[in-house]
């Protein structure tokens, strides 16, 4: 019996999937069945040390064909990408 779940266990339990994870970024996705999209979360490194969480719907663009239209996170979406940022060590300064 587990006692902690890592990260990519709590992210699973409110309906993520992890697609990628490895130096540079993670990427989780979640259909919301409800509005029928598939939002996806990207947890990028920039080298610059300004990385970044950015969460969007994959097949909704705007007008102008610029980029992807933002879904907004919960708190604890939040929480869980900054654990994840920690745990890859981005949280130190470059």
């Amino acid at each position: 019996m587990k006692i902690f779940k890592n990260i990519d266990e709590k992210f699973e339990d409110i309906g993520f999937k992890k697609v990628k994870d490895d130096q540079y970024a993670a990427t989780y996705e979640r259909y919301n069945g409800k509005y029928k999209y598939m939002q996806v979360l990207d947890i990028r490194h920039k080298k610059d040390g300004r990385h970044i969480i950015q969460s969007y719907d994959k097949d909704l663009f705007d007008k102008k064909g610029i980029g992807n239209t933002g879904v907004g996170l919960t708190y604890y979406e939040t929480k869980l990408a900054l654990k994840k940022m920690k745990q890859k060590k981005w949280h130190k300064r470059y």
